[in-house]
């Protein structure tokens, strides 16, 4: 149940996703991360396919190399090749769900509360940057990347 009283209702809903990367469940985002009621499901399958482009558009080279190692699946890969395969698979769900829930928290922004009202939790806009930056951490583990970065000019 959300803040404002209406229960929460689980959308059993897949997104379909390339064949390569596996499809995501808008009922596993919504127990998973803890959705308010209040969006629509509509609302929380247009940002999960957003993010979801989003976040196979920077795992495009990765895709490449471990379809050029024989992977034509994540989920299904050969252990031997993929040796961590439920753990990318994770990782990926993780990279895309964090994404649409950044995006989703700032859709509490547009609504003008009195300041009795507010819900820090959901408003913060450190909240979203936050969650962003959980989807950047995944999808620098996909990439066989860490957490930053340097390089020598």
């Amino acid at each position: 149940m959300s803040f404002s009283g209406k229960p929460t209702t689980f959308v059993e809903q897949a997104i379909e996703n390339d064949g390569f990367w596996p499809n995501l469940s808008v009922s596993e985002f919504q127990k998973g991360y803890r959705l308010p009621a209040e969006y629509l499901v509509e609302l929380l399958a247009a940002e999960l396919t957003t993010a979801m482009h989003e976040v196979n558009l920077d795992l495009a080279k990765c895709k490449a190399r471990w379809q050029g190692a024989g992977v034509s699946s994540v989920e299904s890969a050969d252990t031997t090749v993929l040796p961590e395969r439920t753990f990318q698979v994770a990782q990926y769900k993780r990279a895309v769900y964090t994404r649409a829930k950044a995006t989703l928290l700032t859709q509490f922004a547009t609504v003008q509360r009195r300041e009795v009202a507010e819900n820090v939790g959901k408003e913060l806009p450190e909240r979203s940057e936050t969650f962003l930056a959980f989807s950047q951490q995944a999808v620098r583990s996909l990439q066989g990347r860490g957490r930053i970065t340097a390089k020598l000019l």
